[in-house]
């Protein structure tokens, strides 16, 4: 009893200890006490943090009060709608993609921005504040890349949201929805492959494209190196994308276009995406969020679903040599893929619609914009003519290519001569800025199939029965369990066994 009670006092003694740790690592105060308070939703590896301490000593320029920061983050958008949808998140600002404000818009959770605007006309006329580098305010796109504008307003434009009946779907007032009047996006990108250049080669990703991450070459060093999303949008994504370039789909859905098919959850559909997913766990190493492109960095794994931005994090963190060149590289099938848009919403939530507004536009400015871009590795939404004119922007991508975190030259020409780096070549490049065409789908909210979606998820992580490995560990395990009972009671038998004294022994 008396080490019941001890045990007792440990455990809660470590609970105590640890929950501050545990809060901590769900919700971080970037800076400190202000105050005006502003709490920013995000990605996790979504921000330079230093913009956030650099935002609050503009707000405080500007406004001429404090300003206190309280930066929470999410693993998926699934984790993120969860919280939000049970009114659990309290927050000001959140930065979901597209299908999920989509979601948000349709359970009324997000505020028109030009709402936002007349509710703090008066604050920011008095602080000066215009808001024009923004979009989705009626002003034109803003700073924002126009053609992503475009795909925004032909997706989820006024007239295109539309709920489970087809029914067009619009605000108290009676106006048709328009996503472009409720976010601005932030960060925009691609779906594909990252790999490693010393396993995979060139001619196996255009030969296999999609099948690489089934191993379908047999490339043995690959085989249980595979990582993929644990994100159930992704990877049924990336499913589909591998049943339409095998000719794996379903009877009747071959010539479906790739914006279709990407949001097709027929059950027809659905079972055949458990089907490739589970015949895929025999050749993976398991799913990831956030871990993937460190274990690609370190060798661990040799490719993986990946997201644009964290590839290009990845390929610059892993390394080049003169020899070999980069460690690692990104790869989307010119098949089929996904091309994704995050972007700012106010929630209904919000308690500071001035810090708000003025933090989106902040991110907005080209300078932030490019700042916040090279640190995290994502492409910013801020349009690619704006930034590649701005010469402050030009500048600050030379200086981050053309020397070290040390400040050491790291870029020389064929003579052994430092050089600049060409900053054509970053907005040159298709693996930042891909062009946008009908081989990218654009996800849209599933509705009410995306309960359906979810259970086929999780049928297919689980595999459609146990793996012998896993009955000859469970066997061992029971023998070893059985084999330990066995000697406890042996011994127990022997203790009680009477002993034979002196006086009873006979010659």
């Amino acid at each position: 009893m008396k080490k019941t009670a001890t045990l007792l006092v440990i455990i809660a003694v470590l609970a105590l200890t640890l929950l501050p740790v545990l809060s901590a690592c769900d919700k971080a105060d970037v800076s400190g006490g202000g105050t005006d308070r502003l709490v920013v939703y995000n990605w996790e590896d979504y921000i330079d943090t230093d913009m956030c301490d650099d935002f609050e000593a503009y707000y405080k320029e500007v406004t001429g009060r404090s300003l206190s920061i309280t930066y929470t983050t999410f693993d998926t958008n699934e984790t993120m709608l969860t919280k939000v949808l049970k009114g659990d998140a309290n927050v000001d600002l959140i930065c979901p993609s597209e299908y999920a404000i989509e979601k948000l818009l349709r359970a009324g959770c997000i505020l028109n921005h030009g709402d936002v605007l007349k509710d703090i006309a008066q604050q920011a006329q008095s602080l000066g504040l215009t808001f024009d580098g923004m979009s989705s305010l009626g002003n034109g796109d803003g700073n924002v890349e126009p053609a992503i504008m475009d795909v925004i307003r032909s997706m989820f434009g006024a007239g295109e949201l539309k709920d489970d009946s087809g029914n067009v779907l619009k605000d108290a007032s009676g106006k048709a929805l328009d996503m472009t009047e409720y976010m601005v996006p932030y960060f925009w990108g691609t779906l594909g492959i990252l790999y490693n250049t010393s396993v995979i080669t060139p001619d196996e990703l255009d030969e296999y494209g999609w099948g690489v991450l089934w191993n379908v070459q047999q490339n043995q060093k690959l085989e249980n190196k595979i990582l993929m999303k644990d994100s159930v949008r992704d990877s049924y994504a990336a499913a589909v994308f591998y049943m339409y370039e095998y000719g794996l789909l379903p009877e009747g859905y071959e010539d479906y276009t790739v914006q279709s098919l990407i949001n097709c959850t027929d059950n027809a559909m659905l079972e055949a995406a458990k089907k490739v997913l589970t015949e895929q766990r025999d050749h993976i190493s398991g799913y990831e969020v956030d871990f993937g492109k460190d274990d690609m960095i370190n060798e661990i794994v040799y490719a993986d679903l990946a997201w644009s931005g964290d590839a290009m994090y990845a390929i610059e963190e892993g390394g080049y040599d003169e020899e070999n060149g980069y460690q690692l590289d990104y790869y989307v099938p010119s098949v089929a893929s996904n091309i994704w848009y995050d972007g700012w919403v106010i929630p209904t939530t919000v308690n500071n619609k001035l810090a708000a507004m003025m933090f989106i536009d902040y991110m907005c400015d080209p300078m932030n914009g490019i700042r916040n871009s090279m640190e995290v590795g994502y492409t910013s939404a801020v349009a690619k003519d704006i930034l590649s004119s701005d010469g402050d922007v030009c500048d600050y991508i030379v200086e981050c290519y053309s020397y070290d975190e040390d400040g050491n030259p790291i870029l020389f020409d064929d003579d052994g001569n430092q050089t600049d780096y060409d900053v054509n070549e970053f907005f040159g490049d298709n693996r930042r800025y891909p062009t946008i065409n009908a081989t990218l789908g654009v996800m849209r909210d599933f509705g009410a199939q995306n309960d359906a979606l979810v259970q086929m998820w999780q049928q297919a992580k689980s595999g459609s029965g146990v793996p012998s490995s896993l009955w000859w560990c469970l066997l061992a395990i029971a023998l070893a369990i059985g084999a330990a009972i066995g000697i406890y009671f042996l011994v127990q038998a022997l203790k009680r066994r009477p002993r034979k004294t002196g006086a009873n022994t006979s010659k």
